[in-house]
């Protein structure tokens, strides 16, 4: 009978609702499924949903597990202390979904959301809006593109590591400070007031907000245990995803297409690309396809730093928002950090993975999961801090890293190669 009801359930519903109506079964009969954009968009139509209140209820738990709040927001969203813009990620951060909380802010009837797509390494902005009816928009407005950009990439703070209590590595979002509202304490006074208020509240109140493990749920009170660092995890999550981004665009490129060995003397931080002949080349390049920005090269004294500026605009154009994800980047701001690699790292290990099987480089390329590169920052970390609550293997399911240092064995040979490529 139950059989009966699924088939009669299948030819009454498209293909995609039927998968939504059998959410349940069809989860753990298909752990590769992932809630993704056009999920919600069946949700929100099969259950004939009028409000945002009315979706978070029906969201899988990793989001109401995995979000930070941002109680000051220069995004669409309006955000306060009290009515922070809530940011949910799941698991891998392939779909986010944000919202706010007061009537008064700006688009309070608007879900904004950000879906990755694997199998074209972009990244696509919509929103939902729920005032006066039910709203889909088109992908990428034009609105969300002036911040995002023409190719959208996520917008977040690099992580570095201090001491100091005083560092804000993430302004505006609470856990500010290595994820701990208690070392600002203003800030635990406002976001203790707030969680105090969520529990009631119409919208707040279907995330989880408390957890036996951390008083600060879904922070913590201090600089380690990843389960419960939202900012620093989020933050890792991002960093993957627009390394394939990037990874794309510079397998595009014409840059790379042309002279594939010496962009990789790069991505891979080889000592070797400040060879005289390879700096003179693309000095050269540099100034005929940027002569406007000769001068700012003139400022730059040291010979990686040159070779950064240069090579980053020669094989991904002019704009440094390709290679952070600051909403207001500056020429002289340092690449995207997560805390332990940069993007180009990240990036590196996207470009290697993805080399066919037969490519000489692949001899150098040996994939690290997590575990295996926090040992080489601060050995026995993995299992004390990242382990707990399986955010590990979240970082691996969006990107792996590689051995570095086995890699650079390959500097040598991409030299030769390199000079070969040149045009003189």
């Amino acid at each position: 009978m139950l059989f009966l009801v699924f088939q009669l359930t299948g030819l009454l519903l498209p293909k995609r609702r039927f998968r939504l109506v059998l959410s349940g079964l069809l989860i753990f009969a298909s752990p590769g499924h992932a809630f993704d954009y056009e999920d919600l968009v069946d949700l929100i139509s099969s259950k004939n949903i009028t409000a945002i209140e009315q979706v978070l209820p029906n969201l899988p738990d990793e989001y109401l597990e995995s979000y930070t709040l941002v109680h000051h927001s220069r995004s669409l969203h309006g955000a306060s202390h009290d009515f922070p813009r809530a940011i949910l990620f799941g698991r891998d951060a392939k779909l986010m979904l944000t919202f706010n909380g007061s009537a008064g802010q700006r688009r309070y009837n608007d879900l904004e959301i950000m879906q990755f797509r694997d199998e074209a390494s972009v990244f696509e902005l919509r929103s939902v809006s729920f005032e006066n009816g039910v709203r889909f928009s088109q992908r990428n407005p034009a609105l969300c593109l002036g911040c995002h950009g023409a190719d959208p990439r996520p917008i977040w703070s690099s992580y570095e590591y201090s001491e100091d209590k005083g560092v804000v590595h993430w302004p505006g979002f609470y856990g500010s400070t290595h994820d701990a509202p208690v070392l600002n304490g203003d800030e635990k006074a406002a976001f203790d007031r707030f969680r105090a208020r969520a529990k009631t509240h119409p919208r707040y109140r279907f995330l989880k907000l408390r957890h036996p493990g951390s008083q600060w749920y879904p922070y913590g009170a201090g600089p380690f245990k990843h389960q419960f660092r939202p900012n620093n995890r989020l933050g890792n999550l991002l960093a993957r995803l627009n390394a394939k981004r990037l990874a794309r665009h510079l397998r595009r490129g014409a840059f790379y297409g042309d002279y594939p060995s010496l962009s990789m003397l790069w991505i891979l931080q080889c000592p070797e690309i400040s060879n005289d002949p390879l700096m003179d080349f693309m000095e050269d390049r540099f100034h005929q396809q940027y002569p406007n920005l000769g001068n700012v090269l003139q400022r730059l004294s040291g010979a990686r730093e040159r070779v950064a500026f240069m090579l980053e605009k020669l094989l991904l154009g002019p704009t440094v928002f390709t290679w952070n994800m600051s909403l207001e980047p500056t020429i002289d701001e340092p690449r995207f950090f997560t805390g332990i690699v940069h993007i180009d790292e990240l990036v590196a290990a996207e470009l290697l993975g993805g080399m066919p099987r037969d490519h000489w480089l692949q001899d150098f390329y040996i994939p690290w999961t997590q575990r295996e590169l926090y040992d080489t920052f601060k050995p026995g970390y993995y299992d004390a801090n990242v382990a707990p609550g399986g955010v590990g293997e979240e970082y691996d399911s969006v990107g792996l890293f590689y051995d570095r240092d086995h890699a650079r064995g390959a500097c040598q040979e991409l030299l030769r190669h390199a000079s070969s490529e040149l045009d003189y």
